[in-house]
């Protein structure tokens, strides 16, 4: 068998792609796995592994298999190194998308970090200056200057800033090199729109502006992770673009579509910014002049052109600008996601987080990066958590002690040391202690099937860095939900 008659048709830019369940039969498969090799006579539904076995003989060199297990069972089987055109190899292609994940995962964890971090340090000097600012005098103080709480707001500013533009380059450079694939399901815009209000609410207030987000039930046909990396990049751009006033991002319902508008006071746009702008979003393959939009904006144009979304602009000089994105509504009976699988729920209001009692709760945190477990730890105590700390799950039991009693909830990381994961490593815990915990992932990661795989498990997903805001927001609704049922 030749290189070409292994990948006639190139097998996709993107690779084959074959699901398995839990009893090791094959139940789905992409339209590349078809381009494979004898596909006609052995993709059947019911396969076995072994008998699929000649599909991925005689690859070409440089390409890999890789298998990646699911959190219910079963695996997902993924050939990657293709070229897009003519079936041979991309030298370096699948490597290039790993080294890049790596990038943008190990850059996330001191940005982790350092926002957990600094929520800590802002929650202590709120604890002490509501309790009379117990201390030295010189330390009372310090912790009462308006000039320290302008700092320490001035640095929170600056590491959401610089979470923005690593998100966006790396998101930018995935989306160019192929390795974006959106995920379309129904999900309910409110939560997209309480997790952006989440991350954004900080910034708008750091900078005198007020920000507001109508809410809004209906339910859309889009990946909601990319619509809301394509408002975040209306965020940062309004944020570099408006001194003062208003802020307002809501929804309104146009023939079969929902537009989600973000709109600005501020200095506007003049008529050949405004036109250059719209010529930008109009472009079919991204090319243009650069220099014309920001980065959140040309992430925001790659993004919606991926996920077939329409972007529009409006503008007045001196008044302001509403930028919008149009999303089709989901047909009825479009299924829902997971219950609980967003920690962003649509239930969750921006404002519940700050006064949100977490104290008295014991949580387990699992995390093999020593300097996000030891910031995680320090923000839960500020918040009166009794934290239990570990990078593994065998230390987890062990730090837990003998009989021990069922932590009220359990973090993890999403990825860990070895072959297991923060989803396998919660239900691990759940086993071993004969109880089911509530969980929460976190993740710096952004492999797409890894994504898909913790929203599929059914426990809440933050990511990397997180603010401590939304953070403690969904360890309240998780603890509070727990007392319900209890």
């Amino acid at each position: 068998m030749t290189s070409e008659g292994a990948y006639p048709h190139g097998a996709g830019r993107h690779g084959a792609v074959l699901v398995f369940d839990a009893d090791d039969r094959l139940t789905a498969w992409n339209e590349a796995a078809e381009t494979l090799a004898g596909a006609g006579r052995l993709l059947v539904p019911g396969a076995l592994p072994e008998a699929l076995a000649p599909l991925f003989r005689g690859l070409p060199p440089g390409h890999t298999v890789t298998d990646w297990p699911l959190s219910g069972g079963g695996f997902v089987r993924r050939t990657a190194g293709e070229d897009a055109a003519g079936g041979g190899p991309a030298p370096g292609a699948d490597l290039s998308g790993r080294l890049f994940a790596a990038a943008s995962h190990d850059l996330r964890q001191p940005l982790a970090a350092l926002s957990l971090l600094l929520g800590a340090l802002e929650g202590r000097l709120d604890g002490a200056v509501a309790g009379g600012g117990k201390g030295a005098p010189g330390r009372r103080g310090a912790l009462n200057d308006p000039a320290s709480r302008d700092l320490l707001n001035a640095m929170g500013n600056a590491v959401q800033s610089l979470r923005g533009m690593v998100d966006g380059h790396f998101d930018l450079v995935r989306l160019e090199a192929g390795l974006v694939q959106p995920d379309i399901g129904a999900p309910v815009v409110n939560g997209i729109l309480t997790r952006v209000a989440l991350d954004a609410a900080p910034r708008f207030d750091g900078r005198g502006l007020r920000f507001s987000v109508l809410p809004c039930s209906v339910r859309i046909a889009t990946d909601a992770s990319l619509l809301e990396r394509i408002l975040q990049g209306f965020v940062a751009s309004t944020l570099r673009h408006t001194e003062r006033g208003r802020v307002v991002l809501g929804c309104r319902r146009q023939g079969a579509d929902l537009r989600i508008e973000l709109w600005s006071t501020g200095r506007g746009l003049l008529p050949d910014q405004l036109s250059a702008l719209r010529e930008e979003f109009r472009r079919p393959d991204g090319s243009g002049d650069p220099s014309v939009i920001d980065l959140g904006l040309r992430l925001a144009c790659g993004l919606a052109r991926r996920l077939g979304h329409r972007l529009e602009v409006e503008s007045a000089p001196g008044r302001g600008t509403m930028l919008a994105v149009l999303v089709p509504q989901a047909m009825d009976g479009a299924d829902e996601p997971p219950a609980g699988a967003e920690a962003g729920a649509p239930d969750a209001a921006p404002s519940s987080a700050p006064g949100a009692d977490v104290s008295r709760a014991r949580v387990l945190v699992i995390e093999d990066d020593p300097m996000v477990l030891e910031a995680l730890g320090a923000l839960l105590g500020q918040w009166g958590c009794a934290v239990v700390a570990a990078d593994s799950v065998d230390a987890a039991l062990e730090r837990l002690g003998p009989g021990p009693q069922p932590p009220d909830l359990v973090i993890s990381d999403l990825r860990l040391k070895g072959a297991m994961n923060g989803i396998v490593a919660i239900r691990q815990i759940g086993k071993a202690l004969d109880a089911t915990l509530p969980g929460l992932i976190l993740t710096g990661d952004t492999d797409p099937m890894r994504l898909r795989e913790a929203r599929l498990s059914g426990y809440p997903l933050l990511h990397k860095p997180v603010a401590p805001m939304a953070l403690r927001g969904a360890v309240a609704r998780l603890l509070g939900r727990e007392r319900l049922k209890s």
